[in-house]
């Protein structure tokens, strides 16, 4: 079994992409805007860009306490 990819949540996309890209040195893999300022923006790392990929899943404000 292999994990393809896993879901971290972040409170800013853009942020977050900063983060990961400028400062940990991944690549972004996919980053397709589907609505409300969100993408589906995944990256990988440098060393293995077809390998598993962290999607940086903008939180959402479910309501509630």
């Amino acid at each position: 079994m292999r994990i393809e990819i896993t879901s971290i949540f972040v409170d800013d996309q853009d942020r977050a992409r900063k983060f990961y890209t400028d400062v940990l040195g991944f690549q972004v893999r996919h980053d397709v805007p589907f609505g409300n300022g969100a993408s589906w923006l995944t990256v990988v790392s440098p060393e293995r860009p077809d390998g598993p990929e962290l999607l940086l899943e903008a939180k959402t404000d479910q309501g509630g306490a």
